[in-house]
Parts: C-alpha cells; sequence; structure tokens
C-alpha cells in the first residue's frame, strides 16, 4: 500500500511540473513582444528624425501633425503658380507702360512693340541708333533709352539685346564683318543701360544677354533699299 500511495505522489508531482515550464515559456514570450513593440517604437522615432533632416526640419509624409508629401506639393504649385502670374502681369505692365512711352515720343514708326508668351519685343531701326556703318549711339537716341532703362529696372526682368543687319558687305576698317558690326551695335546697346547711364539708374549687366547675328535672321528679302533698312535692326527682348 504504502509503495502504491508514493507510486501516486510521485506522478501528481510529475504531472504538475509542466505548469512551471508554461508558465516561463508564456513570459518569455511576453518579454518578446514586449521587445519587439519597443523597437518598433525606436525605428519609428528614427524615421521621422531623418525624414526631419531630409525636410529642413519637418516631418513629411509622418502623420505626426507634420506637413504631408500632398501638401508639400501643392506648396510647391502654388508657389509656382504665383511666380507665373507675376511674370505675366509684370511683362503685360512692360507693354502698356512702353506703349505709351512711345506714343507720348511720338516714336511708332521708329520703334516697333509687340507682345507674345515670351515676353514683350521691341525693333528699333539701326538708323535712329547708329551712324551707317558705325556702332557708337547717337547722342539723341540716348533720352529714348533712358526712357526705356526707367521701366526695365522698375521690373528687373532679364532682357536680351540682338543686333541685325542687311546682307551688304560692310566696308570700311572698323569692321571685318556684318557679324562684327551688329556685336559691337549690341553691346553698345547694353553698355548704355549698365555703365554710361547715372549710377542709380543703371541696370545689373546679369540681367543681359547680348548677340551679334549679322545678315543671318532677316525679317525681309534683301532685295530693295526699303526691305534692308528693315533687316537693320536691334531688338531688345524683355523675357518672361
Amino acid at each position: 500500500m504504502n509503495d502504491d500511495f508514493n507510486t501516486e505522489t510521485d506522478d501528481e508531482n510529475g504531472g504538475n511540473e509542466w505548469l512551471a515550464t508554461y508558465g516561463d515559456l508564456v513570459t518569455l514570450l511576453l518579454c518578446f513582444f514586449v521587445l519587439l513593440f519597443a523597437m518598433s517604437t525606436v525605428d519609428a522615432q528614427k524615421y521621422e528624425s531623418i525624414v526631419a533632416s531630409f525636410s529642413g526640419g519637418s516631418s513629411i509624409g509622418v502623420n505626426s501633425g507634420g506637413d504631408t508629401i500632398v501638401d508639400f506639393y501643392e506648396s510647391q504649385n502654388s508657389t509656382k503658380n504665383d511666380s507665373n502670374t507675376k511674370d505675366k502681369d509684370d511683362i503685360n505692365k512692360i507693354y502698356e507702360e512702353v506703349k505709351k512711352m512711345l506714343a507720348v515720343e511720338k516714336l511708332e514708326n521708329n520703334i516697333k512693340i509687340k507682345k507674345s508668351k515670351n515676353g514683350v519685343f521691341l525693333t528699333l531701326k539701326n538708323d535712329l541708333l547708329f551712324d551707317n556703318g558705325k556702332a557708337a549711339l547717337r547722342p539723341d537716341v540716348k533720352k529714348t533709352l533712358r526712357s526705356f532703362a526707367h521701366i526695365f529696372k522698375k521690373y528687373d526682368r532679364e532682357i536680351r539685346i540682338e543686333g541685325h543687319t542687311d546682307n551688304l558687305p560692310i566696308r570700311n576698317s572698323f569692321f571685318e564683318s556684318n557679324w562684327e558690326l551688329s556685336t559691337a551695335r549690341a553691346i553698345s546697346v547694353v553698355k548704355y543701360f549698365t555703365e554710361k547711364l547715372p549710377q542709380e539708374e543703371r541696370i545689373a549687366p546679369n540681367k543681359f544677354e547680348v548677340a551679334g547675328l549679322g545678315e543671318h535672321e532677316p525679317v525681309a528679302r534683301n532685295d530693295t533699299e526699303e526691305n534692308r533698312q528693315k533687316n537693320r535692326r536691334i531688338e531688345i527682348v524683355i523675357l518672361k
């Protein structure tokens, strides 16, 4: 009887040992999942920190009260639209002011103005600006260029100056080709805007592009003196 009783007691004690093992396993699993949760929280914080560093201090795309990616692109598009609107407004104002100035000074026959999606285009006859075969500005045109400068400087746009000639070969000791003549004339106009005006009226040199195109971009056939006169010109383009 004693042996049987002892055997039953041992079986009961041995049968309860799995509970301790199970409890340890559950505890370990709980610790494991707590650790995983803690690691995932740290990673999220690191991610937010990295994103913030790339976006200049604001966390874009992270749901933490900062800007979202949609907000970011909407902001960029809004800025671009505002810039385009300002460009268009500036070009319209320049066009209207120059047109009014030409009317007041009765220069519509010598200076043509037009507006396009690329900017405002002014075409000045060379006879108004220069003596034949020369690149020095005539004194009587400087007042007109000064009026242009007042308008251009106010709107701070980029400006392209192009020199053009007819196709007749040049015959003097100053220039060997129409390329050189047209370039020198364009430079004379730019230098007036950047160097010859009073200091406070000058336009910054980095606002200008200069091109001398010789006879290679005519607006009329070079078959009559009237048409050749049309081709001898300076073009001022106020870029949009």
